[in-house]
């Protein structure tokens, strides 16, 4: 798979793409990329045309997070079979490009046979154009295929729907909307080494500061470590993470490792001694063990 930023390359051409943001890659996302590859068989390249960075942590001041950073975006990317992923740099000024000057971006510089976007698609300055407008003016550029809103009983599939599910602590339901577990990546760093005093040693994550996280709390998760896969109980406290994983003693320090979330176990709590506190732990470590 190809990543391009900016840059033309002939790969685009003729290609069949899917345009937009794409942040966590879930189930009505990978129907898109789906439709993108049925529509391209195998006389036509397929890309994926988004931002870098995602056009919101341009135009608001706010803290924004996201469900998937860039690199874990590529690597579920690469995994569908999509060939290309074509970057527009985003900032200020490519804010401010109106409709009718994105739409000529597009075809100087990927020129694609086919693009593929969402019902409530909107783009260009202040967001003016829609879906609707997207197909009138790429006509005789490019062929545009809007599809319909993804749902679910409870509504369409959206990004903001699932970054919700997590802050609530809804594991299950936001794993559904995915497709796939949700996961953190992040690197082994040193801690104040207090699970090893009360016999349940931790690892200690550092993530990317954009990296959505769920609702503090002690988490059931697996994580991959070399063929093996291993159980663990997470401990998310104010962004910091810690976890201790069963069966494992290695050393992991330096290292950058997949957590995967299942459950939420229970809430984060004070103890008033270490003995109160290692029985919580042993206890989160049985449920973990009984119920999976």
């Amino acid at each position: 798979m190809k990543i391009l930023l900016n840059n033309p390359d002939p790969i685009t051409i003729n290609s069949v793409c899917a345009l937009g943001n794409f942040d966590g890659v879930h189930i009505a996302h990978q129907e898109i990329i789906k439709r993108v590859k049925d529509l391209a068989g195998d006389s036509r390249k397929t890309g994926i045309i988004t931002f870098h960075p995602p056009p919101v942590s341009i135009l608001h001041k706010d803290a924004i997070f996201f469900l998937t950073t860039k690199k874990e975006k590529e690597r579920i990317l690469r995994k569908t079979g999509i060939d290309f992923i074509y970057y527009f740099k985003f900032d200020e000024e490519f804010s401010k490009k109106s409709p009718e000057e994105f739409i000529e971006l597009i075809r100087k510089f990927i020129n694609p046979s086919t693009i593929i976007i969402g019902e409530n698609f909107h783009f260009g300055k202040e967001r003016m154009g829609t879906a609707k407008s997207f197909k009138e003016l790429a006509r005789g550029k490019f062929t545009v295929e809007i599809l319909p809103k993804i749902k679910d009983a409870e509504g369409p599939i959206s990004s903001t729907r699932i970054r919700e599910l997590l802050i609530l602590g809804n594991i299950p339901k936001a794993n559904t909307l995915l497709g796939r577990n949700y996961s953190i990546i992040g690197k082994v760093v040193r801690g104040k080494g207090k699970g090893r005093t009360i016999g349940f040693p931790t690892i200690n994550l550092k993530v990317d500061k954009e990296k959505l996280l769920p609702l503090d709390g002690v988490y059931e998760v697996n994580l991959d470590i070399e063929r093996d896969t291993y159980k663990g109980a997470m401990f998310l406290s104010h962004n910091n993470i810690e976890v201790h994983i069963l069966n494992f003693s290695d050393d992991l320090y330096g290292r950058n490792v997949e957590i995967r979330l299942i459950r939420r176990i229970r809430e984060i709590k004070k103890f008033v001694d270490d003995e109160s506190l290692r029985k919580a732990i042993a206890e989160d470590i049985k449920r973990i063990n009984q119920e999976t």
